[in-house]
């Protein structure tokens, strides 16, 4: 015989049922049977829309922003530095992307990706900073961390239209677009690069919170506490870095990225060691 026991739905007493394995509850007052097995299933249907709704906006709106800048900025076509300088600052992205930290809080992911991303702009301008982020994030997304294809486009399309936005902000500002020793003053770009952070910043997390709002249906202002202050964090720093990137490049080409950034992936790989053994040891006291 199935066991009852009586709950209060609506202020009436009704008799639980299982079905099926399922929670069944007969709802008299109403007139109705609500299964709310079937109820939580719709919800996250639901939610899955909501998700890949939000996912396609997004994606729509990188687009827009790399419609309205690619015109409106030079490209520096002509400058063999300029290329190898590109070329070098995309393989750093991918790469520092593949070796990112993984936090708990909101299933969040920080990398050292940012500060090559981040020096691009004041070295080559928006466009290429905005066309070589699409560029490196693909690859990143798809080839090295194996994304699923929602996962994967969003990533690619918040990145995007943060890193713009800012580049955007960093022009606005007056900030300086240069990459030879002769032409590149470091003061200048201080104010505008800081324009482009506190963007990039408001931008990126207000995104990724609210996809992990939906997907997890956690409240925003919950999520902005877990991943502001860290976020803010990882990305103060890394813009500060950023500028070492820029004059290291702009001074020693190459040679200066790997004497700055090389000693980076060490610090990142003891961070990242610290990071999971307090995880473990927070992990045992618990038990």
């Amino acid at each position: 015989m199935i066991p009852r026991k009586e709950v209060k739905l609506h202020g009436v007493a009704a008799p639980d049922v299982a079905r099926n394995g399922e929670l069944v509850c007969r709802n008299y007052y109403l007139g109705l049977e609500l299964d709310w097995g079937f109820f939580f299933r719709s919800q996250r249907r639901a939610m899955k829309r909501s998700l890949l709704a939000y996912v396609a906006f997004v994606a729509i709106a990188a687009v827009a922003v790399a419609v309205l800048i690619v015109p409106n900025y030079e490209i520096p076509l002509n400058d063999p530095k300029a290329w190898s300088g590109i070329s070098a600052l995309m393989v750093i992205t991918v790469v520092s992307e593949g070796l990112g930290v993984r936090f708990s809080a909101g299933r969040a992911v920080f990398s050292v990706s940012l500060i090559p991303t981040v020096a691009t702009v004041p070295l080559f301008g928006p466009v290429v900073a905005l066309l070589s982020t699409i560029l490196s994030q693909t690859i990143s997304q798809f080839l090295i961390l194996k994304q699923n294809p929602v996962k994967a486009v969003f990533n690619i399309a918040q990145i995007s239209l943060a890193i713009g936005c800012g580049a955007v902000v960093y022009r606005a500002l007056g900030g300086p677009v240069s990459h030879h020793a002769d032409e590149f003053v470091l003061w200048p770009i201080v104010l505008p690069l800081g324009g482009l952070i506190v963007t990039y910043f408001l931008i990126n997390t207000t995104l990724v919170g609210i996809v992990i709002a939906l997907d997890t249906g956690k409240r925003l202002r919950a999520i902005w506490r877990e991943l502001g202050p860290v976020a803010f964090a990882n990305e103060l720093a890394s813009s500060s870095f950023s500028l070492f990137v820029v004059f290291a490049f702009a001074q020693l080409g190459i040679g200066g990225l790997l004497i700055v950034l090389l000693p980076l992936f060490f610090v990142r790989h003891a961070y990242g060691v610290e990071y999971k053994l307090t995880k473990q040891n927070k992990e045992i006291l618990e038990l």
